[in-house]
């Protein structure tokens, strides 16, 4: 299948030694601030799902969300629509294609970084790459969706 601007193909993914879930079991596993793993959230809203991309110690915003969008409903998607995204609890990342053709959100301060680090679309995989790769994304709007 081939996504437009879709950057991650040719990515070298590195391994841990143990499964990670949350972004500070992941940062903590790969030795980098919490600020540099890439915390990724699908959003159901009125509009269809969109996925937050914000810093790993930082709390989503969903008022900046809605403010941002014109929408009064935005919540995190259920089970059963990673379920139907095929992903699960810590394997959510803009990396995996079904996901990466979702429209994005990008929080400012993402950009801040040097680089982030995120999941390879499994728990014990990720990456390293410039945030800036997510600024190719089609469909991105960027703004400041942290608490």
């Amino acid at each position: 299948m081939f996504i437009k601007n879709y950057p991650f193909k040719n990515m070298v993914h590195y391994s841990l030694d143990k499964y990670v879930v949350t972004c500070e079991e992941a940062a903590s596993a790969k030795g980098i601030p919490l600020k540099n793993e890439l915390k990724s959230l699908i959003l159901n809203t009125s509009i269809g799902l969109y996925l937050l991309n914000i810093p790993g110690d930082s709390l989503a915003n969903l008022r900046s969300v809605k403010m941002v969008l014109n929408v009064k409903e935005v919540y995190l998607a259920g089970e059963n629509i990673l379920h139907k995204l095929r992903v699960q609890a810590g394997t959510v990342t803009p990396l995996l294609e079904q996901i990466w053709e979702l429209p994005q959100l990008l929080s400012l301060e993402v950009l801040k970084c040097e680089f982030v680090s995120t999941n390879a679309g499994v728990l014990d995989k990720y990456i390293i790459f410039s945030p800036k790769i997510l600024m190719t994304h089609s469909n991105i709007i960027t703004g400041h969706f942290i608490k």
